[in-house]
């Protein structure tokens, strides 16, 4: 294997074990105060030792555990007020990224408008329309809010929560009843801050606190 095609090789190792180990640290498999040992994960995996240091790295930044003094990892968790705290500092800096497009003189409607047409598309392909694919177009949806702020901390902000609010969204199957209703909720809000109606700041507030509610009563469900 070429050096390159290795490199891809650990990146996809990579990010699949971030992916499961995100999952598995949301749903309390590891309990709160416990360590993770490198060599036990990695046994269990199948794989090198690696992509399960750099995943640990990655899950840290997300707050998911803690990289200690001596080397070792700690989980933190997320427990349902985690996710109340984490959707109510997403939905403040949503609000504040709406009130700064709106005061600017000039409004970057690109993010927005590629966000939809992503979301758009796959009305043509019901049957690839899965838990994974709302929650990504949901996340891309609401960065786009963000982008169109133009302000780059509050971006890097936003996403640092992305990857542990999508793993949530997928484990609660945070899905409405149908992906019709699910566009139809997105255009409406699009529409509201296109048109800069400042209505469309409650309309986001409503749209956030309902799914934050749903999602922790769906894990409180799950995790039980």
């Amino acid at each position: 294997m070429s050096p390159f095609n290795d490199a891809l090789s650990r990146s996809h190792h990579t990010k699949e074990v971030v992916r499961q180990l995100r999952k598995e640290l949301i749903l309390g498999k590891y309990p709160t105060g416990s360590r993770l040992i490198e060599a036990k994960l990695a046994e269990q995996m199948g794989i090198s030792r690696a992509p399960i240091r750099t995943a640990l790295q990655l899950l840290a930044q997300e707050g998911l555990v803690v990289n200690l003094a001596n080397g070792g990892t700690e989980v933190i968790g997320c427990s349902p007020k985690d996710v109340r705290d984490i959707f109510e500092l997403r939905l403040l800096l949503e609000k504040t990224a709406l009130q700064i497009t709106f005061n600017s003189p000039s409004f970057r409607y690109r993010p927005l408008f590629d966000a939809m047409e992503l979301l758009e598309s796959y009305k043509a392909k019901p049957d690839e329309v899965t838990s994974e694919v709302t929650s990504n177009l949901d996340i891309a949806f609401h960065r786009s809010l963000i982008l169109m702020a133009d302000n780059n901390a509050m971006t890097v902000a936003w996403n640092t929560m992305a990857n542990t609010i999508q793993a949530i969204l997928e484990i609660t199957n945070m899905t409405m009843s149908s992906y019709e209703e699910f566009c139809l909720a997105h255009r409406q809000l699009a529409d509201m801050i296109i048109q800069k109606n400042e209505a469309c700041i409650g309309e986001l507030e409503q749209h956030i606190t309902n799914a934050m509610n749903i999602i922790i009563a769906r894990m409180e469900q799950t995790i039980a």
